[in-house]
C-alpha cells in the first residue's frame, strides 16, 4: 500500500521546522565526526533537529544536550574544515557557517540572509572566493564568497523552467569548470508532470556564471533527478564521470522510474549507452521492487551505497513512522542491487563513510542511531553501534574522501 502523500513530501522535502533559533546551542562539543539527528512532533511534519561532534565509532549513546540546534529540513554541507548549514524550508531563512577549529570544536564564522522560504539545500564551492546555492523554490542560483559569506551576484534560471516559471533546482556538482545543476522540473509545487518521465541538467560555466545549455534524458523514463536534501544524488566518481540518482517522481507518477544516468568524462551530455532503471531491476536478497532510492553514498570501486523504499512493505501510516525502506549496494559496473542484513528503517535512513567501514543511520523497531556495515567481510552490525536521541539524519567523518 502507498505511504501518505503528503506525509512523504514533507518528511523528505520540505519538513518546516519548530525552531526559532537556528543558532542555539548548548556547551560545544568536539570531535572527528559530525552527525546529526532530528526529533519529530506527534504530527510528523514539525521537531527539532542537533547537530554536534563525536570522537569516533565506538559503542555509545549520545543526547543532544551539547548539540547546536539546527534547521529542522537542512541538512549540513561539509567542505574541509567549514560546515554550512542550509535552511532548507525550515523556518529560517540564514545560511550558517561553522569553522571546525584547531581544538576541533565547532565555532560558528558569519550568516548569509536568503530569500524568504526559497528552498536552499544545496551548496558547492568552486574556490575561496566563489561558490554557488540552489533555491528549489526560487529559479536562481546564487553566487557567494564562501569565505565570508557575502552574497555577489545570483543566476536566472527562470527560462529553463517546464510547465511553469521555476525549474525546481536541486542538488549541483563542479566538474572541468562547469556546474551542474540537476533541475526536479515538479508542477503544482511536488511532482514531475506524468507526460514528462524526463531528466533535465542544466549546465553553467563557471567562468563566465552563464548558462552553456539545459540537457535532457528522455528515453529511459527516469526522472526527478537529485534529491534536494542529499547531496550525495550527484557525484564525480574516481574516473571524472558524473552520475546522478533520478527519483521516479518519488514512485508516486505512473510512468516514471528510479535509477541511475551518466556523463561521461569529457563529455556535456547524458551518455545513452547508461541508462540504468533501478525499478525494474530484481534486488538480489529482496522479493520487492523500489519505487525510488531514497538515500545514496558512493564509496568507489563502482560500489554505491543506498537505501531503497520498498511500496510492498507501507502502510497507511506517517513516512516518519513507516518501516519500508531496505539498505542495500548497487554495482555500477555490472547494474546489480544487492540487499544489505540490516532491519527494515523508515524512509530517513542515510548512508556515509567511516574509514574502511559503510554507515547506515538507520531508524528501526528496536532502535535509532548508525549501523556498520563491512563491505570486506559483509558483516553488518546487528543493532545501532552508536545510539542518538532522535533520527540519525546525517554523518560526516572529517578528512574522509567523499564523492
Amino acid at each position: 500500500m502507498k505511504h501518505s502523500i503528503l506525509l512523504l513530501i514533507l518528511a523528505l522535502l520540505f519538513i518546516t521546522t519548530a525552531c526559532d533559533d537556528d543558532d542555539d546551542a548548548g556547551e560545544a562539543s568536539t570531535g572527528e565526526i559530525l552527525i546529526t539527528t532530528s526529533i519529530p512532533n506527534s504530527d510528523g511534519t514539525s521537531g527539532s533537529a542537533y547537530m554536534q561532534l563525536i570522537n569516533d565509532m565506538t559503542t555509545a549513546t549520545y543526547t543532544n544536550s551539547t548539540a547546536y540546534q539546527i534547521s529542522y529540513s537542512g541538512v549540513p554541507i561539509v567542505i574541509d574544515e567549514d560546515v554550512f548549514v542550509l535552511p532548507g524550508m525550515g523556518d529560517s531563512d540564514y545560511l550558517v557557517k561553522y569553522t571546525r577549529d584547531e581544538s576541533h570544536q565547532l565555532v560558528e564564522e558569519a550568516q548569509l540572509s536568503l530569500p524568504a522560504s526559497a528552498g536552499a539545500y544545496c551548496l558547492v564551492k568552486e574556490s575561496d572566493e566563489k561558490a554557488y546555492v540552489s533555491f528549489y523554490s526560487r529559479a536562481v542560483i546564487w553566487i557567494i564568497n564562501p569565505t565570508t559569506l557575502e552574497y555577489i551576484d545570483e543566476i536566472d534560471i527562470s527560462s529553463y523552467a517546464v510547465g511553469d516559471q521555476n525549474p525546481d533546482a536541486s542538488v549541483m556538482v563542479l566538474r572541468d569548470g562547469y556546474l551542474y545543476v540537476a533541475l526536479n522540473q515538479t508542477l503544482g509545487g511536488y511532482f514531475p508532470s506524468e507526460s514528462r518521465p524526463y531528466s533535465d541538467v542544466l549546465i553553467i560555466d563557471t567562468s563566465t556564471d552563464e548558462v552553456v545549455k539545459m540537457i535532457s534524458e528522455t528515453t529511459s523514463s527516469i526522472s526527478t533527478p537529485g534529491r534536494p536534501v542529499d547531496q550525495g544524488t550527484i557525484f564525480v566518481d574516481e574516473n571524472n564521470d558524473i552520475y546522478l540518482i533520478g527519483l521516479g517522481g518519488w514512485g508516486y507518477v505512473t510512468g516514471h522510474k528510479t535509477g541511475i544516468l551518466r556523463i561521461k568524462s569529457g563529455e556535456t551530455e547524458f551518455d545513452d549507452s547508461y541508462l540504468f532503471n533501478v525499478s525494474d531491476t530484481d534486488i538480489d536478497g529482496e522479493d520487492n521492487a523500489t519505487d525510488y532510492i531514497s538515500n545514496v553514498q558512493y564509496a568507489g570501486d563502482g560500489k554505491l551505497y543506498a537505501n531503497l523504499h520498498i511500496p510492498a512493505y507501507s502502510t497507511d501510516g506517517s513516512a516518519y513512522f513507516d518501516k519500508a525502506t531496505i539498505s542495500a549496494v548497487i554495482n555500477l559496473e555490472s547494474k546489480t542491487v544487492t540487499a544489505l542484513d540490516f532491519p527494515k528503517s523508515n524512509e530517513f535512513a542515510n548512508a556515509s563513510i567511516y574509514n574502511d567501514l559503510i554507515i547506515f543511520g538507520l531508524i528501526t523497531d528496536s532502535d535509532n542511531g548508525f549501523f556498520t556495515y563491512d563491505p570486506l567481510t559483509g558483516e553488518a552490525s546487528s543493532e545501532a553501534v552508536i545510539t542518538t536521541t532522535g533520527y540519525p539524519q546525517y554523518f560526516f567523518h572529517f578528512g574522509e574522501t567523499y564523492n
